[in-house]
């Protein structure tokens, strides 16, 4: 008879490797492989750190007023929703310890992307070497090369350059760290009864979530992993759930009571999410089980990576669609190994069900998000996605129980899966340093991007601003009037392009009137700001366009009224005070004049323009002091405005 092949080892098993001689002993693993996936990731993003501001940081960060506030508006910010800080925009977010991190940063060292930029590439790389440690020990009872070519097969993925190239996206970032901590805690608990540690995973689980929510399906996956990995029994796995059940409803409640005191709208958007366009069940399910496909096909291949997949770029799909039937298909297959291997507690069908439940929350299938795709949210499922891929190498290679004799046998436990593994890193490696260098600006990124997503209303508003930015650094900075003027009007064709994709889309309505103005059709501006109101009345910012097309045509009664509602719809609106200002000095009402002024100023202390035109007011006022004292500081802020200084 033959000699009989080895038979594999459940993630589960008490059986141990014998690896322990006298030079192994020597090694540590566990440090090796998190100073490894450290420096790897690291190095990788290296290249953000003299990245600008791109997407949603403008939002998030740059333009927020909570976030510049520095520490003073960290009582706002545990208080309010996510974009509060952004012309008061309400929403149904609220994820405050990434915006307190923010603030922190900006009062350390304000106006400076690169700044954020390292501090999100240090805690991914954090991230991921703790993440090593955390495998190393779930995983103890087979090879060790495993959860390290698990945890390098993560670290190098392309699909989280959104998420670390993108400061916003700290929120992830953080969520996935407190959940990788609140994990290592649990197998102390797990391993011995340590209740202290227990309890500490409930803190650091309440930070996840109050990093950003995702991590709410972690409630499920830790008890599960008791009992794939430790055979804890119904008792300790329903500690385990109460323990992190109790921050999630202490968050859940404290979110609830948030939003409720803002009229936040629960309306998603279909340039958002194009799953709210479906007619019928049958569609709207047929769509997401499709995206469910592209997001695995990503995971596969990360072949073309895009920051916006909106509204038109993929399309709804029926029933019919061979993309959702093969998704589907796909799908099935994958739940079918997880189920019937479930007993077995193999780590092929842990990393299948992590990946499912994970993703579960951002398929559209159990609730509607405000997205229908987004890399960003593979963040945490992909390293489902890892573990089952790496397991399903470990069985083709027969890689179970062995000795490691030696650091080289660590790394090289099997020629072949060695090199298989080296030749993914390296790809992914490659991908990922140059996708990553895409999100160094908005003209970069969107540049580029526009290419792989034509179609989407998102990216064409997206490119358009990229090029209107660059229209406006050319008139002021070059004074280039004839480029500006063509670079103004490449936006302009962008910003249409992007109505005719989505005829409703009130933004890139509201942005070509501002084009239009900037190239001097104060008709056309008119129009679009009017159509933009009619779909978004509230809007302050649109309103005070409007305003300055009636202020110019001499009707300053009907610009004071437009003014007056813009400040009203959002206090913080400095241009919007500045503008109430100036019309109130054309009716000659001085003091409501220099009270806008001051508003004005009280938002933005280095608004040069307010103190001129405050400086001037006086002078009406026959209060020269006053003006003198004005007029400096605003020459100060404004050497351009010295020459009028008299």
């Amino acid at each position: 008879m033959g000699k009989q092949p080895k038979k594999p080892v459940s993630s589960g098993s008490k059986q141990t490797i014998k690896n322990l001689n006298n030079h192994q002993s020597q090694i540590n693993i566990r440090l090796w492989g998190a100073v490894l996936s450290f420096a790897i990731a690291f190095v990788l993003y290296a290249n953000t750190f003299n990245h600008g501001w791109v997407l949603d940081d403008y939002g998030v960060l740059a333009d927020n007023w909570v976030i510049k506030s520095g520490t003073k508006g960290i009582p706002t910010i545990l208080t309010t929703t996510y974009r509060y800080g952004i012309n008061h925009l309400t929403d149904n977010l609220y994820r405050p310890l990434s915006q307190i991190m923010f603030a922190i940063e900006w009062e350390i060292s304000p106006e400076n992307p690169g700044f954020h930029h390292i501090i999100n590439v240090l805690f991914y790389a954090l991230s991921c070497g703790l993440l090593f440690v955390f495998l190393f020990r779930l995983l103890r009872n087979v090879h060790p090369f495993i959860p390290l070519a698990i945890t390098l097969l993560y670290t190098v993925h392309p699909i989280h350059t959104e998420v670390v190239a993108n400061i916003k996206s700290r929120d992830e970032i953080m969520s996935f760290l407190f959940v990788i901590i609140t994990g290592l805690l649990l197998i102390d608990y797990f391993e011995k009864n340590a209740l202290s540690k227990l309890l500490a995973a409930g803190v650091t689980f309440g930070l996840s979530m109050f990093s950003k929510e995702g991590g709410i399906t972690m409630v499920v996956l830790f008890p599960l992993m008791g009992w794939y990995f430790f055979q804890a029994n119904w008792k300790k796995m329903g500690a385990v759930f109460l323990v992190l059940l109790i921050p999630s409803l202490i968050y859940i409640a404290i979110r609830q009571k948030i939003i409720n005191e803002y009229s936040t709208s629960n309306v998603i958007s279909v340039v958002d999410n194009l799953l709210v366009e479906a007619k019928d069940p049958g569609t709207r399910i047929a769509s997401a089980i499709m995206l469910l496909g592209k997001y695995l096909l990503l995971l596969f291949v990360p072949y073309q990576l895009v920051c916006d997949y909106s509204y038109n770029q993929i399309p709804l799909v029926g029933l019919s669609n061979p993309y959702f039937l093969l998704s589907l298909l796909v799908h099935g297959f994958l739940a079918f190994i997880a189920i019937r291997e479930f007993k077995k507690r193999s780590l092929l069908s842990f990393g299948i069900i992590f990946y499912f439940v994970t993703m579960s929350l951002y398929s559209n299938l159990v609730l509607t998000i405000g997205t229908s795709f987004g890399e960003r949210l593979l963040f945490q499922p992909s390293l489902g996605f890892c573990i089952a891929a790496v397991a399903a190498l470990q069985r083709i290679f027969n890689m179970y129980s062995s000795p490691v004799h030696s650091f080289m046998h660590w790394i090289f436990p099997n020629k072949a899966l060695t090199g298989i593994l080296l030749v993914i890193v390296l790809l992914f490696s490659v991908k990922t340093v140059v996708r990553a260098a895409e999100w160094k600006s908005q003209l970069i990124l969107f540049g580029a991007d526009v290419k792989r997503s034509p179609n989407s209303a998102h990216m064409r508003l997206y490119w358009g601003l990229a090029l209107r930015d660059e229209a406006l650094r050319l008139k002021d900075e070059e004074n280039n009037m004839p480029e500006y003027e063509k670079w103004m009007r490449k936006a302009l064709k962008e910003f249409e392009k992007g109505i005719e994709i989505y005829p409703e889309y009130a933004e890139c309505m509201d942005q070509a009137g501002l084009a239009h103005y900037r190239l001097g059709n104060k008709e056309k501006a008119q129009y679009y700001y009017e159509e933009t109101l009619k779909r978004i009345p509230n809007r302050a910012t649109t309103m005070s366009n409007l305003g300055t097309i009636y202020f110019e045509k001499g009707d300053y009664n009907k610009a004071l009224e437009l003014y007056e509602k813009s400040v009203k719809e959002d206090p913080k609106y400095a241009d919007g005070w500045f503008n109430l200002g100036s019309t109130y000095g054309m009716l000659m009402q001085y003091d409501k004049a220099i009270e806008a002024y001051q508003k004005c100023i009280a938002i933005d202390d280095k608004y040069a323009k307010a103190y001129y035109y405050m400086a001037m007011t006086y002078e009406f006022m026959k209060q020269p002091e006053k003006a003198k004292t004005y007029y400096e500081r605003a020459a100060f802020l404004d050497p351009k405005l010295k020459k009028n200084n008299n």
